[in-house]
C-alpha cells in the first residue's frame, strides 16, 4: 500500500467498551458500577497494543480526554491509563478536557503531533463514569457564581449555559425545530442502533469486559441504553425534563452513561513498519466557539471550518456522525449545513447508544472510519456540540 504524503495521519485501530446506563442515585443498577473507567481504558490500551503487535516504546503519546476529571476520573496528568495498561514508564501521556469533545480533541492533538513529526504513533481516547462522577449534585464541581450574578457577565447567560438541557431548550426555541421532529429523530436513533445491534455490527468495535453485577460475574459486550422496543408514543408521552413547559425530554436527549473509547493513530512509516491496516486518514480538524446558552449550535461553525481547511463542501461528504447530545442539536446541524438526513448517524446515535461525555468523540470518529470502509464512502465528518458553547469536528478520508 502506498502511504502517500509523509505527513499523512492514519486511524489504524478503534476499540471501545460498551456504554452502560449510568444511574448516579441508584449505582447498583449500573452494570459498570463495580469498575472504574481508567481501568477500562487501561484494558483497551493493553488489548490494542497486543492485537497490533506494537512495541510500546514506539508510542509517542497516550492522550486521554475526560470532561469531569474529579474523584476517580482524576487521571494524574494522563498517567493512570498508562500504568493500568502496564506500559513501560517511558511512555508519556496527558489528560485533556474540552467537555463533550475531549476524546476528539485528544485525537486531534495526536494528529498534530504526528503531522509535525513529534510522534509517529499515538493512542488517543477518553473516559467518563457518570454514575461515580456525576454532572449534577457533584460536590467536587463548583460553578463560578460570579458568572451568574455580576452584571458584566450576564451576557453569557450562564443561568442557562450551566444546564445542558436548558441550552437545548433555547436552541429549540430559536431554531423553531418542533418536538415532534425531535421525537421522530430519537425513534430513528433507537431503531437504527437496535438493527445494528441485532446484526452484530457493534461487535466490530466493542471489547467485551467482565464486571461484577448483582452479585455475580458477567461480561458486558453491548450498549445498555439501546431500546429495540421503543415506540413513538412512548417517546412523545415523556414529560419535559428541564422546565415545566419545555420540549426537551428524556426521550429526545442522550442518557447518562459510563464508557471508554480508544483510537490508534499512526504515520505512514509506522503503518509500513507494523503492516497496519489503515481505517481512514484524518483530512482536517476544526473547532469553534458559540454562545454558551445555545451550545448546540457548535457543530455548525466547527464543521464549516474543518470543511474549509479540507477544501471540501457539504455535498462532498458521504457520511456524518453528529453527536446526539439532544435530537435538536443534530437536526439543527442537518438543517443549517444542508445535509441529507439519510447520511447522518446511519447506525444510530447517542440518544440510543449513549454519551459518556469524554469517550464520545473517539467513539463517533472510530465509528465513522468503520462506516467509510464498510460503505465505500470517500469523505466523512464527525462532530459534537460542547458544553460551555463550543463545537469540534474532524474530516476523515477513506484509504484506498
Amino acid at each position: 500500500m502506498n502511504m502517500g504524503d509523509a505527513r499523512d495521519v492514519y486511524i489504524v485501530d478503534f476499540r471501545r467498551t460498551a456504554f452502560s446506563r449510568s444511574r448516579p442515585k441508584e449505582p447498583e443498577k449500573d452494570v459498570f458500577n463495580s469498575i472504574r473507567m481508567d481501568e477500562a481504558l487501561g484494558a483497551l490500551i493493553s488489548d490494542m497494543v497486543r492485537r497490533n503487535s506494537i512495541d510500546p516504546l514506539d508510542i509517542g503519546d497516550v492522550i486521554t480526554g475526560c470532561a469531569l476529571q474529579a474523584g476517580e476520573n482524576w487521571l494524574y496528568g494522563g498517567r493512570h491509563p498508562i500504568f493500568l495498561a502496564q506500559l513501560p514508564p517511558e511512555v508519556p501521556g496527558m489528560a485533556i478536557d474540552r467537555a463533550c469533545s475531549s476524546s476528539m480533541n485528544a485525537a486531534s492533538i495526536g494528529y498534530m503531533e504526528i503531522l509535525t513529526g513529534n510522534s509517529e504513533l499515538v493512542l488517543a481516547g477518553g473516559i467518563e463514569h457518570m454514575t461515580h462522577v456525576p454532572m449534577a449534585d457533584n460536590p467536587h464541581i463548583e460553578p463560578n457564581y460570579k458568572l451568574l450574578l455580576r452584571p458584566e457577565y450576564l451576557r453569557y447567560q450562564m443561568n442557562i449555559g450551566y444546564s445542558m438541557g436548558l441550552t437545548a431548550e433555547k436552541l429549540a426555541e430559536v431554531s423553531g425545530i418542533s418536538k415532534d421532529d425531535m421525537d421522530q429523530w430519537s425513534l430513528r436513533s433507537h431503531q437504527l442502533a437496535a438493527k445494528s445491534l441485532a446484526e452484530g455490527w457493534f461487535r466490530g468495535e466493542i471489547m467485551p469486559i467482565e464486571v461484577e453485577y448483582q452479585g455475580r460475574k458477567t461480561v458486558v459486550d453491548s450498549d445498555q441504553s439501546i431500546r429495540p422496543d421503543t415506540t413513538i408514543d412512548q417517546i412523545r408521552n415523556l414529560p419535559p425534563a428541564f422546565k415545566p413547559d419545555g420540549v426537551i425530554t428524556a426521550g429526545n436527549s442522550s442518557p447518562l452513561n459510563a464508557g471508554a473509547s480508544l483510537l490508534m493513530l499512526a504515520s505512514g512509516r509506522m503503518v509500513e513498519k507494523y503492516s497496519l491496516k489503515p481505517m481512514a486518514k484524518i483530512k482536517s480538524i476544526g473547532w469553534a466557539g458559540v454562545e454558551p446558552y445555545i451550545m448546540g449550535k457548535g457543530p455548525v461553525p466547527a464543521s464549516r471550518k474543518a470543511l474549509e481547511r479540507a477544501g471540501l463542501r457539504v455535498d462532498d461528504i458521504d457520511f456524518w456522525e453528529i453527536n446526539e447530545a439532544f435530537a435538536v442539536v443534530t437536526l439543527y446541524a442537518i438543517r443549517e449545513l444542508g445535509i441529507e438526513p439519510e447520511r447522518v448517524n446511519v447506525h444510530g446515535g447517542a440518544i440510543a447508544i449513549g454519551h459518556p461525555l469524554g469517550a464520545t468523540g473517539a467513539r463517533i470518529t472510530g465509528t465513522l472510519a468503520r462506516i467509510l470502509k464498510e460503505r465505500k464512502g470517500k469523505y466523512g465528518v464527525a462532530t459534537l456540540c460542547v458544553g460551555g458553547g463550543q463545537g469540534y469536528s474532524v474530516v476523515l478520508e477513506a484509504v484506498e
